[in-house]
């Protein structure tokens, strides 16, 4: 799990926790699956990676922050029947070296397009999770040509707009301060709340999950009264921002898809056996691999 402290630093982009609630380790499995993992350096930089095998056109998945790419291993090997499916360990996390720069979103895009470059990849399915979702669009609006299809898991949000919505009502609470070890602040404070996803430039058709909180979250990580203070932030603003980022997704991607998922959450959804069932059967609908 990304490690919680209470630290002197105050200036951590909680609005991104509050909404992404990102974390390693969040997709369970029951029996893991036979994959290579191999490493690649592109950019000064090296990279890992997982190869479920397969046959057919690429299918990339992006990781959450602090995931793994081999943490895909339960939904991934459902897609190897018709597509090669490979996941990709982003620069600062896992396996995959810590430099001190590069966190920011066009760095992690052109690690990307390196990555296919070495593995001779010329068109790719790109599926993100959490802030991955930041990537997959910049590459898509940059690299149209290689992009088949787009799927986000409860990763079409801007961040950059949430962070904004933070500072606005922030002095409201009095939060205590956290602290995200580094890389992770990097990836957070130079990247994802940095970028605002320009859809239009989305020429691919795209899936894109969207966690739905019928219950107002949990918050397990801080104690009862900060507990009770995101609450109260959570029913003001966010799940009126969640809704309000789906269907900003529904009107500027052209060719988009969305499927809500309910009774779950975001570090939750893909670890659970039901949820999975659902994303499974939804992208192969969507990837046309049934």
């Amino acid at each position: 799990m990304l490690s919680v402290k209470t630290v002197k630093r105050s200036s951590l982009n909680l609005a991104l926790v509050l909404v992404c609630l990102a974390s390693t380790g969040c997709i369970r499995q029951e029996q893991p699956s036979r994959y290579e993992t191999h490493f690649v350096t592109v950019n000064g930089v090296q990279l890992h990676y997982v190869d479920w095998g397969g046959k057919g056109e690429a299918l990339v998945f992006l990781t959450e922050l602090g995931g793994t790419a081999d943490g895909f291993d339960p939904i991934a090997k459902a897609f190897t029947a018709r597509l090669h499916v490979l996941g990709l360990t982003r620069r600062g996390q896992g396996e995959s070296d810590k430099p001190s720069s590069g966190y920011d979103v066009d760095t992690l895009v052109e690690d990307i397009r390196a990555f296919l470059d070495e593995l001779q990849i010329k068109r790719v399915n790109l599926v993100g999770y959490s802030i991955a979702g930041n990537e997959e669009t910049r590459f898509a609006g940059l690299y149209p040509e290689r992009v088949a299809k787009l799927v986000y898991l409860d990763a079409a949000y801007d961040h950059a707009s949430n962070q904004e919505l933070l500072d606005r009502v922030r002095s409201q609470f009095s939060l205590p301060p956290l602290k995200l070890d580094d890389p992770f602040l990097k990836l957070i404070d130079n990247g994802a709340t940095k970028f605002h996803p320009d859809y239009a430039k989305v020429q691919a058709p795209a899936l894109s999950f969207h966690v739905i909180y019928d219950t107002d979250p949990a918050f397990p990580a801080w104690d009862e009264a900060t507990r009770k203070k995101l609450q109260a932030y959570w029913k003001a603003y966010g799940n009126t921002f969640s809704r309000g980022q789906m269907d900003r997704f529904r009107r500027e991607v052209r060719r988009g898809k969305v499927v809500e998922l309910h009774g779950t959450s975001h570090t939750d959804f893909l670890g659970d056996p039901k949820q999975q069932r659902v994303v499974i059967r939804e992208m192969r609908k969507f990837l046309a691999v049934e």
